[in-house]
């Protein structure tokens, strides 16, 4: 059975149109701007900063560099995510006896499951590049792992007066610390819209706090919970408590830390760059996920190949922490 005819652009794209889409907290809340690069490598000029405004030119005048300088094309160099799934001989024995229309149901089970592997990983390498440094496992020959560091830059961080498990802490602080945290970020350039992600412990706080305040017949500032977060005046905090599975140790991470909350400006450019694959059979372009089959001898049996080169790069400063509990 020759399962390459499979495996073509056309084929591998028709099986991928017919899965649901795979949806994911960080990357879709933050990550609106995806990029098939045409490089290997990501350089800091095809990183999108701020936009802000721009002196206008005068007539007959050169233009004005954009972002600040030259262009860079290999400032960073992501790594690929690759994972397989193996078929013997004696299971392409049993799928040579199926119809088309259930060996191209199997394949779709085996790349659904690789390109979930895929974007789950995409997910938590976007949720650890929130904090400006990428720190992830790497798989050597050999079984030894080493780690993968990318320094993003530093996001903005704000020091609380009080904690907000402190005694002598109420509402009216809390308003104070997330208007600090949007002035922060849009003192940075922006902040159209500043969202407010709370981590388990912090999340738990307030809404004892808020439900307290609520009870309260002489409260003037708004508090409301809802299931879209806790209103405090014009903010609304909502929980993140997701948590990822880390590869190297299988500790259990929640994506915001427990006692920390985070602003974020929804209106920066954050860019989950899809860089060209280290793979000839790829056509060495970008993708977010291609799958191939490789033959193998000893054992019999054919392993399908799942590949991604995701690259989340967040706008940085347009990203606030805060530790807010103990």
């Amino acid at each position: 059975m020759d399962i390459r005819k499979y495996y073509n652009a056309k084929a591998i794209a028709q099986r991928l149109q017919q899965l649901p889409p795979l949806k994911t907290t960080v990357v879709d809340t933050f990550f609106g701007r995806k990029v098939n690069h045409p490089f290997d490598k990501v350089g800091r000029s095809d990183i999108t900063a701020i936009g802000a405004p721009a002196p206008l030119i005068a007539r007959g005048a050169p233009s004005l560099a954009a972002n600040g300088g030259s262009l860079s094309l290999d400032d960073y160099e992501p790594f690929e995510v690759a994972n397989h799934q193996f078929f013997t001989a004696a299971d392409m024995n049993r799928m040579k006896n199926l119809d088309e229309k259930s060996i191209q149901a199997r394949l779709a089970g085996v790349d659904d499951n690789l390109r979930r592997i895929c974007r789950m990983t995409t997910e938590a390498l976007a949720s650890v590049a929130l904090t400006g440094t990428i720190a992830w496992p790497v798989m050597l020959e050999g079984g030894k792992i080493d780690t993968y560091h990318v320094d993003l830059g530093t996001p903005l961080s704000y020091t609380p007066d009080k904690l907000w498990d402190a005694e002598d802490c109420n509402i009216r602080k809390i308003f104070n610390h997330l208007q600090e945290m949007e002035t922060a970020v849009q003192e940075a350039g922006y902040g159209g819209k500043v969202v407010f992600w709370a981590g388990k412990k912090a999340y738990n706080t307030l809404l004892a706090m808020a439900e307290t305040y609520g009870e309260n017949p002489k409260a003037k500032l708004r508090v409301e919970v809802s299931a879209q977060g806790i209103s405090i005046g014009e903010f609304t905090i909502k929980k993140m408590t997701e948590t990822y599975v880390h590869p190297s140790t299988g500790s259990v991470t929640p994506k915001v830390a427990a006692n920390k909350i985070m602003a974020f400006a929804s209106d920066a450019v954050h860019t989950l760059f899809y860089c060209a694959l280290d793979d000839l059979d790829a056509k060495l372009q970008p993708m977010p996920y291609f799958s191939k089959p490789i033959h193998l001898k000893d054992p019999s049996g054919i392993k399908i190949v799942g590949r991604s080169k995701p690259f989340p790069v967040p706008v940085v400063k347009a990203i606030c922490w805060a530790t807010v509990t103990g």
